[in-house]
């Protein structure tokens, strides 16, 4: 199973997308919705892709959210060997100077060039601009998409090195969960689905749109899945991570709790099994916005290397990177969370665990009140009798 699961890590992860532009991703999830009967794909009217069971069970959804975009550009135009484009993402601006790209036009063949001039954002400029120039004159069209040129996935000393880790290796996680869970047999079968959302990168635009189109059930619980840059303190390598903010809010604390109980039962069974519990300030994800706008939601993600391909030691592009281990791990947790976060026996309300205290040990203050009251007592005693 597990090189099933990386199989999908590879195909997705090497595959070029950019916000508004995730064209080849929802084709290969159409075709993998495709080869199971027992699934069903939806789409919104912003593009946003769910997917379910045929035979949906009553009771409040888990939904697994991740994004199908990754920081690149997106053509404007073209002309001869050249082709203006804008870069949809949040990327510095040294990193665009003469830097080598990749042009993936929807009919034409694939071409390498390089940047010549680059337009930061201004504040009439909503995005960075770029001219590239290549060898030979380039078949390419307005909404076509150009990456950085970067080596395919691969897989070195039990790391993933891909074009585009964020989000897509979130999506192969979710989808490898889904279908995990699917394959199992339950007594009680939990009501799971994915959401696939766009244009992520430049404002959670496709999870507000999913929201507004009532896509998403309000009783619904959304885990958003993420790849978050990596910190010391949030090593790759040491599991996935429940995220319990960002830089801009804290999650649905009850879901994030119930999801940190699970996964410490897991580990409690199996002492090999890593994970972490981490705030990530280092940027925001549609967990936040999907808390604001008045939904259950919370955050698992994966640390991540070279975040939006900046190698911030060399200053160069370079493919980003993670832990196949964190990976399998991310699979495990969501696995074991779907099928767990309703059980009462498994995780039990906070609530009920702080009454439980209260009612075991509420005799403490008892005996404390009685003892200083004694104490109070004798003091006024000796006063008196002095």
């Amino acid at each position: 199973m597990k090189q099933k699961h990386e199989s999908i890590l590879r195909e997705l992860t090497g595959l070029p997308t950019a916000a508004g532009c995730e064209q080849q991703v929802s084709r290969w999830i159409e075709q993998w919705t495709a080869e199971r009967p027992t699934v069903q794909l939806r789409r919104d009217r912003y593009g946003n892709l769910m997917l379910s069971r045929r035979d949906p069970k009553r009771g409040r959804p888990i939904i697994l959210e991740a994004h199908m975009d990754h920081p690149a550009f997106v053509v404007q135009s073209a002309r001869g060997q050249t082709v203006q484009a804008e870069f949809r993402g949040g990327v510095r601006d040294p990193y665009f100077r003469a830097t080598a790209v990749r042009l993936h036009p929807a009919h034409g063949t694939e071409r390498i060039g390089r940047i010549t001039s680059f337009r930061p954002r201004t504040p009439k400029r909503r995005f960075q601009e770029v001219t590239a120039t290549f060898d030979a004159p380039v078949d390419a069209a307005p909404g076509d998409v150009m990456t950085w040129d970067l080596p395919p996935p691969t897989v070195k000393k039990g790391h993933l090195h891909a074009p585009a880790c964020d989000d897509l290796a979130a999506v192969a996680a979710a989808l490898a969960a889904f279908d995990t869970v699917n394959r199992k047999r339950l007594k009680s079968r939990p009501d799971l689905r994915v959401l696939l959302t766009r244009a992520e990168e430049v404002g959670f635009i496709g999870a507000m749109g999913a929201c507004r189109a009532g896509f998403i059930p309000k009783s619904a619980r959304i885990i958003a899945l993420e790849n978050s840059k990596s910190f010391p303190e949030s090593p790759i390598g040491g599991g996935p991570i429940v995220r319990v903010g960002d830089r801009s809010t804290i999650f649905h604390h009850r879901l994030t709790y119930a999801i940190d109980r699970i996964a410490e039962g897991i580990a409690r069974r199996d002492k090999s099994f890593r994970w972490q519990r981490k705030l990530m300030p280092g940027g925001v994800c549609e967990a936040g916005a999907f808390h604001e706008l008045g939904y259950t939601a919370t955050c698992l993600c994966l640390p991540l290397g070279n975040y939006h391909n900046m190698n911030e030691t060399t200053g160069a592009i370079e493919p980003e990177y993670i832990s196949l281990d964190d990976y399998h791990g991310l699979i495990r947790l969501l696995s074991t969370v779907t099928v767990q976060l309703d059980d009462p026996n498994r995780v039990p309300a906070l609530r009920n665990r702080l009454d439980k205290l209260f009612e075991q040990r509420s005799d403490i203050l008892e005996s404390g009140g009685r003892a200083q009251t004694r104490a109070r007592y004798r003091t006024r005693l000796n006063a008196s009798s002095t």
